[in-house]
């Protein structure tokens, strides 16, 4: 009797164990499959980044940074944190330039005559004393995307693909913006020497709307010699600017 009682708790026994080590196998196996589920994210993310990266960024001619949906973000995962980078710039960049050039290429288109460039003279002075530190904003704004560039941690894959994309729509941008607010108070510097010298000739000039007729050689020559260094940098300006127009549309 007392055999058999021994032999039915050994049984329970070998039981409850065989049930508790199943369990275990349970447990670990649903760690598994989710550690497993997570990892697995990782390259479809990736691969859904590459992808937007390739037909969004750099399949399009002009300069293109469109704002992600949720649905992307959430495709994405943490990488749409690597896209911030470039759309954060952006926003500070518009926000620069409108701010900024915007009104300036407004003011500057304005003046269509000879008396509305003496009339706007004030106005052309102090735009050039402001943008003198403009591209030393755009240096700023383009250091700091650059910082968080460089401590991104990208797959090979995604990091060449990503790179060409920031080149194109970070580094060439913020080149061609750095160039435009470098040349652009040379310029408004010498439109305000141009209106000088000719308020500076009273009645020795006559102003018909654009047309200027000076009394003497030696006036004439001395516009021209404005004129000279003045029609150079407004030609590179608008070109510059029209290179920036050719990105955007």
């Amino acid at each position: 009797m007392e055999k058999d009682v021994g032999t039915q708790y050994e049984r329970r026994f070998i039981n409850q164990h065989a049930l508790l080590k199943a369990s275990m196998i349970v447990i670990l196996l649903a760690l598994l499959i989710a550690i497993s589920g997570c990892g697995d994210k990782e390259p479809a993310q990736r691969k859904a980044f590459i992808e937007f990266i390739q037909t969004r960024l750099l399949a399009t001619q002009t300069l293109a940074v469109p704002q992600l949906s949720e649905e992307q973000i959430k495709s994405f995962g943490e990488y749409s944190n690597d896209y911030a980078v470039i759309t954060d710039f952006h926003q500070q960049m518009d926000t620069e330039l409108n701010a900024s050039l915007a009104p300036v290429f407004s003011s500057m288109n304005s003046v269509t005559s000879v008396n509305a460039l003496l009339e706007q003279r004030d106005r052309l002075q102090e735009m050039a004393n402001n943008s003198a530190h403009l591209a030393e904003k755009i240096d700023a704004i383009k250091l700091q995307a650059d910082a968080r560039h460089d401590a991104l941690k990208q797959p090979q894959d995604l990091k060449e693909v990503y790179d060409q994309a920031y080149n194109k729509v970070v580094s060439k941008p913020a080149a061609l913006a750095e160039q435009v607010f470098t040349l652009l108070p040379q310029v408004l510097k010498q439109i305000v020497v141009k209106a000088d010298f000719i308020k500076s000739q009273g009645e020795n000039v006559t102003i018909s709307g654009s047309t200027l007729q000076f009394a003497t050689q030696s006036q004439l020559d001395k516009y021209n010699a404005i004129q000279k260094k003045l029609v150079p940098l407004n030609a590179q300006l608008m070109e510059l600017s029209r290179q920036m127009q050719q990105m955007v549309h």
